[in-house]
């Protein structure tokens, strides 16, 4: 039986994993690795759309991914890298690559594989 922790945490990470299961907006993470980038820059690095770039940007900002602030006339995204990290330890944990199992199957028969 799953506990009630651990759905809540599936819940909350696919929520979060959903916003990057779009392959621009993994492209976007990895060009904001080198600092912050307009979506100008972005669309062009990206070969995609203004108006797409700007989409996938507010969809990482909403996650709470990537930040953005204005400078002059531009805006200016960066990514939110510990956010990212935690992310990618929350699944690592929660998939069972790190960290203990916490669940205990009490009540299951046990499983014979």
């Amino acid at each position: 039986m799953v506990s009630d922790q651990a759905q809540r945490q599936a819940e909350r990470l696919s929520s979060a994993l959903a916003a990057l299961a779009e392959p621009h907006r993994l492209l976007i993470l990895r060009q904001l690795r080198r600092g912050p980038r307009s979506a100008g820059y972005l669309s062009r690095a990206l070969g995609i759309a203004p108006s797409l770039a700007s989409h996938h940007l507010t969809a990482l900002v909403e996650a709470g991914l990537v930040s953005r602030r204005r400078a002059g006339n531009f805006v200016c995204y960066t990514a939110d890298t510990v956010k990212v990290r935690e992310l990618h330890q929350r699944l690592g944990v929660l998939a069972g690559a790190t960290g203990p199992a916490s669940d205990h199957a009490a009540g299951v028969a046990a499983d014979p594989c």
